[in-house]
């Protein structure tokens, strides 16, 4: 299981890591779904990984440095849906706003724009300082903060 996790991770940094490149003119970004999946260039650091159960998010408030990413894996009995505070806009992480999902925005939203089935996950580099908010779209009373240094 570590090994499918490492695999993973590893080929998922070096598709996001060709992404940020420039390397892809015509590929518009999309959030990660697919199982064990990361956004990071760099590898994620076990204490940036956030488990949404049934009784929501845990940790419920991390402290990450600038630039580091951080994975929701979805291990509860129905989808989440990882997005920026405040429901239902979505518009408190710079550059986030819900009425962007499904376009051809190439900035990266802190919002997942879709439900993550049980069993996958999802993450996102944080590039600005500040504390910022999130909840799950689907269920808005399941909500965490993550502090960036």
């Amino acid at each position: 299981m570590k090994k499918v996790l490492l695999t993973s991770v590893v080929l998922a940094v070096v598709l996001v890591g060709w992404i940020l490149s420039g390397n892809n003119k015509n590929v518009l970004p999309t959030p990660l779904v697919s199982p064990e999946s990361t956004a990071s260039p760099s590898p994620v650091a076990s204490e940036n990984i956030i488990i949404y159960t049934d009784s929501g998010y845990t940790p419920g408030m991390i402290t990450i440095k600038k630039g580091e990413t951080v994975v929701w894996k979805n291990e509860s009995g129905s989808p989440m849906w990882t997005a920026s505070a405040m429901h239902p806009l979505h518009r408190v992480y710079p550059g986030t706003d819900i009425s962007a999902c499904g376009t051809q925005t190439l900035l990266p939203m802190f919002d997942s724009c879709a439900g993550i089935a049980s069993g996958q996950s999802w993450s996102f580099t944080f590039n600005n300082v500040g504390t910022w908010g999130y909840h799950n779209h689907l269920n808005s009373s399941k909500f965490g903060t993550i502090v960036v240094e």
